[in-house]
């Protein structure tokens, strides 16, 4: 075929033969480009049936649009000559590349993520591959892009069975003596002659993992009947037995790949693109690719702690009252994955625990949790009871615990379902939530030069629950060292956002140019992470402080929207859409968020008072100064302050100012320029009516430039 021409494609040389028949390179003269040429065997151009199923899949696989996926261009045929264009790739299959002792961990990552994401992919829209192996993923010459061949195509070329079905007849692989490649790869149904579904390439994904991450097939036999056999029977070795060196988590993923039954396996590739890719971050986020910094990393080394959250008992044969209860755990579980710094375990590695009784420690060491949420779910007529509480499954403790009642006569099941969602995730996961403040609190005992990039994250949390320049610098000093260990890190980047904006806004440890090195640190943040919620929140901080109102609202909209159900991120970003003049949509974002969590910090009010401030409604807004309940914080004093101030309270106002100098001695010559002018640059009647308020309660407001200072506000 070299030197010949099919139609306008010119072929120049042989790339490789397979089942699926002989592949060339070819040149398309119409548009000027390389491309891959998949001639068919005669034997399947001959019979129209098989050939018209070709077809129909082919034309199926052709709309995949993915970048780990290689692209059918087309589907031809010249001079009784059918063939396939595809996208060619320019590179090696992976097991050309697969190393005797497997990848390292890095690069591990590097080619299993995409794979998983590109399976992931295919079977959205409902393409299995059926004959995933290393043979069928290329690897670019440069190494930086991964690209799976023969989606949905590999069951056409064994024949069609005389029910009409296309699948590998298990008597074409059990020749006695005979070893072939496919067999290391194929799921015991599909060894047994059974249909295969998207749960079949999962198990053939776990084969393939498993000798990326060591070297060796989980699956031996000196023949293809033994091989086949341990596929149906044997469990394969643990992975920290061959390379203990590997993540213990890495095992638990690649041992629910492996499942014998389907209904055992993780039920789609997305769950295992979504573990991979969890794990990726827990293990790149405590290293120390630098040699000057091992040994500090080595003395802070530690376990990113996963979080499980197991099915919600259910004593109840009533089958709606039952999806209830898989519904809502599936819920919590998918909403706490929205938290880029929480370690999830998912839904489908938990289900088979929740039906035993087990104490919480044993199911914290089953499934490598650290964090373990448990729960129940009753029913009495049109009243639902679910009981949720956290556990630390390394000591027993219990974190966290509520109940929620809800009317079913009053809201549909899936209300009430979104509600409790919403709650209990409010109060557990955001960065003020109990699963931060327990993972962070053991941070502010170490030094800044010892913490992985995942507790410099950590320290961040613990920051913004004290906000003050004594916490300031460690964390600063903590985040900046983990970008530089970690440069990939968005979370960290993000933090050290909101931590260089307080230079600024906060006069915390000034250095130059704060605003601008904010926005390039949100700026990095959201390039590696586009859709993570703290990046963009950091990225509409840094847009407020540089007074870009547009850029502003549109990351914030934008963060909400990729997280809805982070308290902090609605309540902080509420607050600044009041100062920036929109007060309908901040009084809803932070209304919204103190309703969802009934331990929220006190600041979360500050925008309910400032709008009923603004609008002279001074009782109300003393109201609301009353409950912000945070005596160590100046603005909480000075709100009680005006208020009744504009009240004619003048006892009142004259105690308040008092708290206010005692916590900010330099109140009165900063408040204008440090506090007022950075925070609500927008609303300058505001301004004014506040300064108003506390002239009127007895103090003596200048309008000098700003100094550093020793308190702040919430982050």
């Amino acid at each position: 075929m070299i030197g010949t021409t099919l139609a306008h494609y010119s072929i120049t040389a042989k790339l490789g033969q397979g089942g699926m028949g002989e592949v060339y390179r070819a040149e398309d003269t119409k548009l000027g480009r390389d491309v891959a040429l998949k001639i068919l065997p005669p034997d399947m151009a001959a019979d129209r049936n098989r050939l018209e199923r070709f077809r129909r899949e082919a034309t199926t696989v052709a709309a995949l649009n993915h970048p780990n996926i290689v692209t059918i261009f087309s589907v031809e045929v010249v001079e009784d000559i059918h063939f396939l264009t595809m996208e060619l790739v320019e590179g090696k299959t992976l097991d050309a590349l697969l190393p005797s002792g497997g990848f390292t961990l890095e690069r591990f990552f590097d080619l299993a993520t995409p794979i998983a994401d590109a399976l992931a992919s295919a079977h959205a829209r409902g393409i299995v591959h059926r004959d995933l192996k290393p043979a069928n993923v290329m690897v670019t010459d440069e190494g930086d892009r991964v690209k799976v061949l023969d989606f949905g195509l590999a069951k056409l070329s064994e024949g069609v069975a005389a029910d009409g079905t296309t699948e590998l007849p298990t008597e074409a692989l059990t020749q006695a003596g005979l070893v072939v490649g496919t067999p290391h790869y194929m799921s015991p149904e599909q060894a047994k002659g059974e249909g295969a579904d998207p749960r079949s390439d999962i198990f053939s994904l776990g084969v393939m993992l498993f000798e990326m991450a060591t070297g060796q097939r989980p699956f031996q036999g000196a023949s293809s009947v033994e091989l086949l056999s341990a596929v149906l029977k044997d469990t394969p070795p643990l992975l920290t037995e061959i390379k203990p060196e590997l993540p213990r988590h890495l095992g638990r993923i690649l041992g629910r790949c492996l499942e014998k039954a389907p209904a055992d396996r993780f039920q789609t590739a997305q769950d295992v693109f979504n573990e991979l890719k969890s794990l990726r971050k827990e293990t790149s986020s405590g290293s120390a690719p630098t040699v000057s910094s091992q040994s500090a990393m080595r003395r802070s080394e530690v376990e990113i702690p996963w979080i499980a959250v197991l099915p919600l008992k259910c004593k109840s044969a009533d089958p709606e009252l039952e999806d209830f209860a898989d519904g809502l755990a599936e819920d919590i579980t998918t909403s706490l994955s929205r938290f880029s710094y929480l370690m999830v375990i998912s839904r489908n590695s938990v289900q088979n625990l929740g039906a035993q009784s087990m104490d919480v420690r044993q199911v914290g060491q089953e499934l490598g949790a650290r964090y373990v949420m448990e729960g129940a779910v009753r029913k009495a007529g049109s009243k639902i009871r679910a009981n949720v509480q956290l556990l630390d499954a390394q000591t027993g403790t219990h974190l966290w615990a509520d109940s929620f009642d809800r009317n079913l006569e009053e809201a549909d099941i899936f209300e009430v379902q979104d509600d409790i969602t919403d709650r209990v995730v409010a109060t557990v996961a955001d960065p003020h939530g109990v699963l931060a403040r327990s993972m962070a609190a053991p941070t502010g005992s170490k030094s800044p030069e010892t913490l992985t990039p995942y507790e410099a994250v950590l320290r961040f949390f613990l920051y913004q629950q004290r906000v003050s320049p004594e916490d300031h610098l460690p964390t600063r000093i903590a985040l900046e060292r983990a970008v530089e260990l970690d440069p990939e890190y968005a979370d960290a980047w993000a933090a050290l956002t909101i931590v260089l904006l307080d230079e600024d806004r906060h006069s915390f440890n000034p250095r130059p140019n704060a605003l601008d090195r904010g926005l390039e640190a949100a700026q990095r943040a959201v390039d590696l992470d586009p859709a993570n919620a703290l990046a963009n929140f950091a990225l509409a901080h840094a847009y407020y402080y540089r007074k870009d109102l547009g850029a502003f609202r549109s990351a914030a909209e934008r963060t909400i929207a990729l997280n809805p159900r982070d308290g902090n991120s609605k309540a902080m970003l509420g607050i600044l859409m009041g100062y920036a003049g929109d007060w309908e949509r901040g009084v809803e974002l932070t209304t919204s968020a103190m309703e969802r969590n009934p331990h929220h910090p006190g600041w979360y009010r500050f925008t309910t008072f400032f709008d009923a401030y603004r609008q002279e409604r001074y009782t109300e807004a003393l109201e609301i100064a009353q409950k912000i309940n945070m005596p160590d914080y100046f603005a909480a004093h000075y709100s009680l302050a005006i208020a009744h101030a504009q009240l004619g309270n003048k006892t009142e106002a004259k105690q308040a100012t008092e708290a206010v100098r005692r916590l900010w001695p330099e109140f009165e010559q900063e408040i204008y320029s440090g506090h007022l002018e950075k925070w609500m640059f927008a609303q300058p009647d505001l301004i004014s009516h506040i300064v108003e308020g506390l002239e009127k309660a007895g103090l003596v407001v200048r309008r000098p430039g700003p100094t550093p200072r020793t308190d702040a506000g919430p982050n």
